[in-house]
């Protein structure tokens, strides 16, 4: 009986490689942690995982490990033609689609993606010409695996603005256009570090209540808002958000120290849901948990399976647990929203 592995190797290279599996065989690899879960990237394209490399920074550190890994493929592969560069705004033009445990994103002729949430696992197909772009690639496709691998694997999202001040929390949640970034900011230049301006994650590691960040060190503003911070003008980036630009700092870049990097362990949390008024100065009232929940509804998971929703709320109500309730009116005058929030370390 011949040795059928030499046969293997004799023949194999001179035998049509008619589904690019020898081509597109993965060489390279990265490992990255999102909230304490390694996340091993595979390519057959080396530049490719420096993607990997810049989600990581987006999430928020922690000391602990998760035993679970997730794993991401990324395969280089170009259709004939090879298409063009991407579009600076290639999001736009992404269609997704999902069911069950499974989503898929179509990129039209610069790729796709297949992700089954549930085992952690995608695989990305991407053109050259969008490999070498791995800013696009962490943007349009990783964050969006990570994301849904993190809510599919026990934390629970919320849409809100998150600072630390002395290792307690203050969240902020508004509807969009409130003034909740303006407002973050304020405070940021004045004491306190800011968490994440957009979504927080809560889990559970050893019987503690946590919370992350995504993405870390980030905020958007108004153009009308911008000449209010002139020191950090220099630093903004226009981005397209819904139908207006929005201009995007990364805080990091400016001074490490308005950030809060780290995970951090959930104690005392002062939570403010942010209205705006026309007055100079600013106040705050009890709020009701009866009064919060149909804005964290609105404001929360973004996966719609029931049983993820049940968890999701579920975590979100072991946070209220740890909570205090405001309702926080925002005036114009900035010393007073200052003078404002600080009250509420002192009950």
């Amino acid at each position: 009986m011949p040795d059928f592995n030499e046969l293997y190797k004799k023949y194999n290279p001179h035998m049509e490689d008619f589904w690019s599996r020898r081509a597109n065989a993965p060489k390279y690899e990265r490992t990255i942690r999102i909230f304490g879960h390694p996340v091993i990237f595979d390519s057959n394209h080396p530049h490719v995982l420096d993607s990997a490399t810049m989600a990581e920074q987006m999430y928020s550190t922690a000391d602990f490990q998760n035993e679970s890994t997730w794993r991401v493929h990324i395969t280089v592969h170009d259709p004939n033609p090879i298409p063009a560069p991407p579009p600076k705004r290639l999001v736009d033009l992404v269609h997704y689609a999902g069911a069950g445990d499974w989503l898929s994103m179509d990129l039209r002729e610069w790729g796709n993606c297949f992700a089954d949430m549930k085992h952690g696992e995608a695989h990305v197909v991407v053109s050259s010409s969008l490999a070498d772009q791995p800013e696009q690639i962490c943007l349009v496709i990783l964050n969006t695996i990570l994301t849904n691998f993190v809510t599919r694997h026990g934390y629970s999202m919320l849409h809100a603005s998150a600072l630390v001040k002395d290792n307690h929390i203050l969240l902020l949640q508004a509807p969009h256009g409130t003034g909740k970034s303006t407002t973050a900011l304020r405070l940021l230049l004045n004491g306190y570090k800011l968490l994440s301006d957009s979504m927080v994650y809560i889990g559970e590691h050893d019987n503690k209540l946590w919370m992350g960040g995504f993405p870390v060190g980030r905020i958007k503003l108004r153009s009308d808002m911008l000449p209010l911070f002139p020191a950090l003008a220099a630093h903004a980036v226009d981005e397209p958000v819904r139908d207006e630009t929005k201009h995007r700092v990364e805080l990091n870049r400016v001074d490490n120290e308005l950030t809060y990097q780290e995970m951090i362990q959930i104690n005392r949390v002062e939570y403010c849901l942010l209205e705006r008024w026309d007055k100079s100065e600013s106040s705050i009232e009890s709020l009701t948990e009866e009064e919060l929940w149909p804005e964290i509804m609105v404001n929360s998971l973004l996966y719609d399976t029931p049983e993820l929703w049940s968890e999701n709320l579920r975590k979100i109500a072991l946070l209220l647990g740890h909570a205090n309730l405001h309702r926080l009116r925002i005036g114009t005058s900035e010393d007073e929203i200052i003078k404002t929030v600080n009250q509420l370390w002192m009950r």
